[in-house]
């Protein structure tokens, strides 16, 4: 015997005393990346421990409602929820491989036969035939093939989880900000609304003006052209809040029709005091993106072991016993009783290359999964990144935008105060009413923006930085 004949022979021995072995790579899960900070010029903020429901840190029971409501009854996760029902009882299904196979069969038939069929001159007969049987299976699975399968449906189970995770945080982050979205187009509006009343009253002022002779009709012109630009402004963000009602319903679970809960105006939500936001290292365990594509890596990982397997031989041990009579008074009798038992194997000499290029596609797809794993967790970085760029940008122009508006708010007050001790006329004192309320509008817009960048970082570092939606997933049992 060669020595390669041998060394197979020997470990073909060691994996039928151990019960077996087990081909293919094992899984391990890829480094995290090895950084405190997510830009070159700024570290992660860390803050304690943050709530899973991290809409709760702006403060507004209405939105804390829609939120509730929608991860009650959206659609999506209920489908998303059934996905993974499935994937578990697919593996649980899975892992009847690893038990014997044990089945009973009846049979009664009534049969007419001829001695023609054997060549053989004579009458035929007929007859009844009486069958019952018993049989047992079982895969010794030396080389792993089936573990690796099982490892496989896990996976998939575990993908199908992140993918609830995904569904459940991008909802609630969804729902967030169309319910941020909708109170800032709210604001706007009664705004727009109070600009288009004071255009028309400046436009009705300067009309009487020229009417008189001590006005220029280049200035009502003026007027009807802001006039008809502040109306179209309105109507655009009355189509908007629409818009946003009809989103949240459709986020909800409910129809458009349906009567509305209660929404959250935009002076109900506040700033969070506190945005926890976890290092890079840390960003891998909790975003469900980051684990799906994990999940999807692990799989590919236990494929490859599946197609390895398949070019070894497999080996299954087989039994049965029953018995067979034309009477069936007499089918207990010995005469009748048939058995076999013995092992079978099954050893793959030539597929046309079939086995070997299968467990070469199985490397590549895992090649593609990890570079897919690589991709995703670049992604995450980008956006919690730009997130938190964005956040420091809206405290800056919030800022910028609350010092005009003061200013614009104190000058309005003087203006009034002006207009009626006389030393100013009526049509001046609209002026600066309007460059206050364009400014608050300014600064509605900032603080609406601000929100929803806030909900942005929150779902970019899966659920308030801490992954929050991993707690909040429902348990589905494989039945």
């Amino acid at each position: 015997m060669s020595t390669s004949a041998r060394r197979l022979t020997g470990a073909l021995a060691a994996c039928a005393l151990l019960g077996g072995c087990v081909v293919g790579p094992n899984f391990v899960a890829p480094p995290p990346p090895a950084l405190d900070r997510y830009t070159p010029a700024g570290t992660a903020r860390l803050g304690g421990a943050p709530d899973p429901q991290w809409w709760r840190g702006f403060g507004s029971p209405a939105l804390d409602g829609l939120v509730a409501a929608g991860l009650a009854g959206s659609p999506t996760l209920d489908s998303a929820t059934a996905a993974l029902g499935q994937s578990r009882a697919l593996a649980r299904a899975g892992a009847g491989v690893f038990f014997p196979h044990v089945g009973v069969a009846a049979d009664a038939t009534r049969e007419h036969t001829t001695p023609a069929l054997l060549g053989n001159g004579g009458d035929g007969a007929t007859f009844s035939l009486y069958t019952a049987s018993g049989s047992v299976s079982y895969a010794l699975d030396l080389f792993g093939g089936e573990r690796r399968g099982v490892e496989a449906l896990n996976a998939q189970a575990a993908y199908q989880r992140h993918a609830l995770g995904a569904a459940w945080l991008v909802l609630a982050g969804g729902i967030a900000d169309a319910a941020i979205a909708h109170a800032g187009y709210a604001a706007d509006a009664t705004t727009l609304a109070d600009i288009v009343q004071l255009d028309m009253a400046q436009r009705d002022s300067l009309g009487a003006r020229f009417r008189s002779g001590y006005g220029a009709w280049a200035d009502v012109l003026v007027t009807d052209e802001q006039l008809a630009a502040d109306r179209a402004s309105l109507a655009v963000v009355r189509q908007r809040l629409a818009a946003s009602t009809t989103l949240l319903a459709m986020l909800l679970g409910r129809e458009p029709a349906a009567a509305a809960p209660p929404l959250p105006a935009l002076g109900d939500l506040s700033v969070p005091a506190d945005l926890p936001v976890s290092l890079p290292s840390q960003l891998v365990h909790q975003r469900p993106d980051i684990l799906e594509a994990e999940a999807t890596l692990h799989q590919a990982n236990a494929q490859i072991g599946v197609a390895t397997a398949a070019m070894f031989p497999s080996i299954s041990l087989t039994g049965s016993y029953g018995a067979a009579s034309t009477s069936l008074a007499h089918l207990a009798g010995p005469a009748g009783q048939f058995w076999s038992i013995g092992p079978s194997i099954d050893i793959p000499i030539f597929h046309g290359g079939q086995l070997w290029y299968g467990r070469r596609a199985a490397q590549a797809a895992h090649a593609k999964a990890f570079a897919d794993y690589r991709q995703t967790v670049l992604l995450a970085l980008e956006q919690v990144a730009d997130a938190l760029k964005s956040l420091s940008t809206d405290a800056e122009v919030s800022a910028i935008d609350q010092t005009a508006l003061d200013a614009a708010t104190n000058h309005r007050a003087l203006a009034e105060a002006n207009r009626q001790a006389g030393v100013i006329a009526d049509i001046d004192a609209m002026t600066f009413a309007i460059a206050a309320d364009r400014a608050g509008e300014a600064m509605t817009d900032a603080r609406a923006l601000q929100l929803q960048d806030i909900v942005t970082l929150d779902v970019a570092t899966g659920g308030g930085g801490g992954g929050g939606w991993a707690g909040a997933l429902p348990e589905v049992p494989a039945k």
